[in-house]
């Protein structure tokens, strides 16, 4: 399918084309012959075939947080660090000085335990992961891309399974 704004077409909808091959002209023949050239404006949307691999393990060690988490505090007063005891400071801290209460910051900083654990996925669960990767880069390339068939083939080597699929869809290829 061809909208045109501006330009020539050059091919007819449901004609094959090939690589490389025009699609819309920017030049027409004055009555003289004369070439007057004009920029192409519109969208092409043409259906074709989109292949993608992947691989998915169906064991994997990952890092997970446990719940604990290790806090630290220090205080800053006239340009100076100073660390402070592992309690909770108040939040609106002044530091007296000759009776004066002087401004001051206090930084909290959490750091969040994690360990190593491994994840194990199903055969579907990695299917399904592997489905989703796939149409995370279609549509990376194809933002508008219309589906209109799905091929795909799943098949597991010892710990990985292996994804292809081959996606049908319609797309302007112009943009």
């Amino acid at each position: 399918r061809t909208t045109l704004t501006s330009g020539t077409r050059l091919v007819q909808p449901g004609q094959q084309v090939e690589a490389g091959q025009g699609l819309i002209g920017t030049a027409r023949a004055e009555r003289d012959g004369t070439l007057i050239f004009a920029p192409a404006a519109g969208t092409v949307v043409a259906q074709f075939e989109w292949s993608d691999t992947r691989t998915v393990p169906l064991e994997e060690t990952v890092q997970q947080y446990t719940g604990a988490c290790t806090r630290t505090y220090r205080v800053t007063v006239f340009g100076h660090t100073f660390s402070l005891p592992a309690a909770p400071a108040p939040e609106h801290a002044a530091v007296p000085l000759l009776g004066l209460a002087l401004p001051c910051s206090v930084e909290e900083t959490c750091r969040y335990v994690q360990q190593p654990e491994t994840l194990h996925r199903t055969e579907a669960q990695a299917a399904a992961l592997a489905r989703l990767q796939s149409l995370q880069a279609l549509y990376a390339a194809w933002p508008d891309a219309e589906r209109i068939a799905r091929k795909e083939d799943c098949t597991v080597n010892g710990n990985v399974l292996d994804y292809t699929v081959t996606y049908t869809v319609a797309a302007d290829i112009c943009g």
